[in-house]
């Protein structure tokens, strides 16, 4: 079998728990509260694992600007500690 064969052509792999359809809950590691028990199913593909290619190219334009806001505010905080 090559590479990606087993992906359907119209879904992705989920990028926000590359798709293992799990992520790690962190309510409280041992002493976990929510009764997940340290996993919880992804919200992004709800345990699926996949995505569709409309739903990964959202996420990715989301993560870019976020990345971009994140780097904007990150430079205006940096600045301002320089000129005080």
């Amino acid at each position: 079998m090559a590479d990606g064969e087993d992906f359907d052509t119209d879904f992705a792999p989920c990028p926000r728990c590359s798709g293992w359809g799990h992520i790690d809950c962190h309510c409280g590691g041992d002493l976990c509260v929510c009764d997940n028990y340290g996993e919880r199913d992804c919200p992004l593909c709800h345990g699926e694992g996949e995505i569709t290619e409309e739903q990964h190219a959202r996420w990715t334009e989301a993560k870019r600007q976020h990345d971009a806001d994140f780097a904007a505010a990150r430079a205006a905080y940096e600045k301002e500690q320089s000129d005080g």
